[in-house]
C-alpha cells in the first residue's frame, strides 16, 4: 500500500498556489446535485438548471449613485461533465454555462461560461503526475477569485493551466513539483486600463513532506512566480519559502499550515521588500457535514491598478444537513481580502473586499436540488465614493444525472 497518496504529496503546492489563483467562480447556489459514486470506465453527467435572482446593483456602481441599478435576472445554465476512472488514470472534463437575461437592463444580457479539464495518473507505486486547465468567460470582475481587482461590470477572460509530478522518495517522504501559467484579459481594455489592466503569471512550485508519525508530516514549500502586468515595463519577481506541516487531528479534523518569508525583487517601480508569508487551513469532514477556516498572507501582482500588493485573506465555510435528514441542508461561506499597494509610485489604491453567500436547499432525490440563496459583494477603496455594494437573493432548480457509458 502506498505510504503517500498523490493528494497528500501535493497538499503544500495546492495551498501555496491559491495565492495566485485566477479561477472565476460564482457561488449563488451549491451547484449540481450530489453525485453518485462513479465506477471504472466512462461516465457522462448532463446538467440543466434555472434560477430567478433579484440583483440590487447590476452595474456595480459605487454608493451615492442616483441612477437605478436594481433588476431581476432570469438564468438558464446548461452543463456537462465527462469523466473516466481507470486503475491508474483519472480524467475529468467539464463545461458549465449560464445565460443571464435581465428584465430591465437587457443590454447586459450575456453568457457566463466555464470549461475545465483535469488529468491524474499514477505511473508506478511511487511516481504520479497531474495536469489541469481552466477557461472562463465572465460578465463582471467580482466573479474573479483573485485579490487586487476592482469590482466593475466588465467582461473578462481568465485562463490557467498547471502540470506537475509527484515522487515518493521513500516510505516516509515525498516531493511534488509543478509549473503553472495564468492569464487574465478584460473587455474594453483601453477604456478601463487605468484600473483593469490584466496580465499573466508563470510560476514554479515545489513541496516536500516527511511523515514523522501516522498523523504528522512536515517539510517545506517554495514558489517563484514571474508576473507581467499590462502597462508595466518590467516583470515582478516574487519568491516565497515556507516551513510547512500537515496534521490529522482526528478522523474528522485536519490542519495544514506554513510560515516563512516572501521576497519582492526590486525593479523600476519598487524597491526590494521582504515580509512574512503565513497560511493555515483547518478542515472538518464527517459524513455530510464540513467546515473550513483559512488564512493567507503574501505578496501578489495587481492586475487591477498595476504593481504588486500585500494580500491578506480570510475564508470560512460551513455545510451541514438540516432537520436530522439528508434531504435538507444549509451552506455558508465568507471570504475577506485586504490588498495594500507596495508600489506607491503607481496610482494604486487599497482594496478591501468581502464576499458571502448563504444557501438553504432541499434535495428530494439525488438528481435534483431546489435552493434559496443570498449573496453579498462589498468592496471599498477607503476613499470617498469608493464603496461598492451588491446583494443578490433568489431561487434555483438544478437537475443532474450521471450515465454510465459502455
Amino acid at each position: 500500500m502506498k505510504t503517500f497518496t498523490l493528494a497528500l504529496a501535493i497538499a503544500g503546492v495546492t495551498a501555496l498556489s491559491t495565492l495566485g489563483a485566477l479561477h472565476a467562480q460564482e457561488r449563488l447556489g451549491s451547484g449540481t446535485p450530489t453525485e453518485e459514486p462513479k465506477g471504472p470506465g466512462w461516465t457522462f453527467t448532463p446538467t440543466i438548471g434555472v434560477s430567478e435572482t433579484y440583483d440590487s446593483n447590476v452595474s456595480l456602481f459605487g454608493q451615492g449613485t442616483t441612477a437605478p441599478t436594481a433588476d431581476y435576472v432570469s438564468s438558464v445554465f446548461p452543463g456537462a461533465d465527462l469523466s473516466y476512472g481507470g486503475r491508474h488514470t483519472r480524467l475529468t472534463m467539464g463545461y458549465a454555462g449560464s445565460f443571464l437575461n435581465y428584465n430591465t437592463f437587457s443590454e447586459l444580457n450575456r453568457w457566463d461560461q466555464r470549461a475545465r479539464i483535469d488529468l491524474k495518473r499514477d505511473e508506478t507505486a511511487r511516481l504520479g503526475w497531474f495536469a489541469n486547465a481552466n477557461l472562463a468567460l465572465i460578465p463582471s470582475t467580482d466573479l474573479i477569485d483573485f485579490g487586487g481587482i476592482p469590482y466593475r461590470h466588465v467582461g473578462a477572460k481568465t485562463f490557467d493551466m498547471r502540470g506537475g509530478v509527484s515522487y515518493e522518495l521513500s516510505a516516509r517522504s515525498a516531493i511534488t513539483s509543478s509549473l503553472s501559467y495564468q492569464d487574465i484579459e478584460f473587455q474594453n481594455s483601453e477604456t478601463f486600463r487605468p484600473f483593469l489592466r490584466g496580465g499573466h503569471i508563470a510560476e514554479s512550485l515545489t513541496a516536500y513532506r516527511y511523515r514523522l508519525t501516522s498523523r504528522l508530516s512536515a517539510g517545506g514549500d517554495y514558489s517563484y512566480p514571474l508576473a507581467s502586468v499590462l502597462g508595466d515595463s518590467e516583470r515582478f519577481n516574487i519568491q516565497t519559502a515556507e516551513a510547512a506541516m500537515d496534521y490529522q487531528l482526528s478522523p474528522a479534523w485536519s490542519l495544514s499550515a506554513g510560515a516563512g518569508v516572501v521576497y519582492l525583487q526590486a525593479n523600476a517601480f519598487t524597491t526590494s521588500r521582504t515580509g512574512p508569508a503565513l497560511r493555515f487551513t483547518l478542515n472538518r469532514h464527517q459524513e455530510r457535514t464540513s467546515f473550513h477556516v483559512g488564512y493567507l498572507r503574501s505578496y501578489i501582482p495587481s492586475f487591477g491598478f498595476g504593481g504588486t500588493n500585500q494580500n491578506k485573506e480570510i475564508s470560512v465555510g460551513f455545510r451541514t444537513p438540516l432537520f436530522h435528514t439528508q434531504h435538507f441542508y444549509t451552506d455558508h461561506s465568507l471570504v475577506f481580502r485586504d490588498d495594500t499597494p507596495l508600489t506607491p509610485s503607481l496610482e494604486q489604491l487599497p482594496l478591501r473586499s468581502l464576499l458571502t453567500y448563504s444557501i438553504v436547499g432541499w434535495e428530494p432525490q439525488n438528481w435534483v436540488r431546489i435552493e434559496a440563496f443570498y449573496a453579498r459583494t462589498q468592496q471599498s477603496t477607503l476613499r470617498p465614493g469608493g464603496e461598492v455594494d451588491r446583494n443578490r437573493v433568489g431561487v434555483q432548480i438544478v437537475t443532474s444525472k450521471p450515465m454510465r457509458l459502455q
